[in-house]
């Protein structure tokens, strides 16, 4: 599903930067945006409205098949935007521009239990956490004209919110999850075989 955006000032300055660099090299081929960020995205092209409170700026990454892909240095493209590279102590690589952080995350698979991946296509470092893998399985693009985006539909997003939050040991968290679905819930129209397709996943 493709939405033509009609205003293009839905993101600040710099995070519609941010969008149209990864755009340019392929990046929301197969990643999406994710987080909070995607509720302005929700507001132009659903009419779902949310009071946005965060300025975390998170990105679903897909494992590449193989290593043979092309290789991109996104953490080069993401420095050359002024941000600066932050180790956490798990491993975890973030991004920091004066409010704005950038994280990586991708569907950790079973059991496993590793603390940070490293994506060699794309030269970043992700945090894998159960079902992205629902985010990434049903995307919608948002034409900008000038760039396309790629972010969860809202009932992916929805039913992913709605799982993790049970998972959340800070309340705050917990609470801004729930928030957002029960803002999403208001605006759709999901039948019985919706909610099996995508819990299901």
């Amino acid at each position: 599903m493709e939405i033509l955006v009609k205003n293009k000032k839905i993101f600040p300055a710099e995070i519609q930067e941010l969008l149209q660099a990864f755009f340019s090299v392929g990046f929301f081929d197969e990643s999406l945006l994710i987080g909070s960020w995607v509720m302005p995205l929700y507001q132009e092209a659903f009419g779902i409205p949310y009071v946005l409170r965060t300025m975390d700026i998170d990105f679903a990454v897909e494992f590449a098949l193989s290593d043979r892909a092309k290789k991109v240095d996104l953490e080069k493209i993401i420095t050359d935007l002024g941000y600066i590279p932050v180790v956490m102590q798990s491993g975890v690589r973030r991004f920091s521009r004066e409010n704005f952080t950038i994280e990586f995350v991708a569907h950790r698979k079973g059991g496993r239990a590793d603390e940070v991946v490293s994506i060699r296509k794309w030269n970043i470092v992700a945090s894998p956490l159960p079902f992205v893998d629902l985010l990434l399985s049903f995307p919608f693009t948002a034409n900008f004209g000038d760039f396309k985006a790629r972010a969860p539909l809202p009932e992916a997003f929805f039913v992913h919110k709605l799982i993790t939050a049970q998972r959340r040991p800070r309340e705050s968290k917990k609470d801004k999850d729930l928030d957002q679905c029960s803002i999403i819930a208001r605006h759709l129209d999901m039948t019985l075989s919706d909610w099996i397709r995508l819990s299901g996943h």
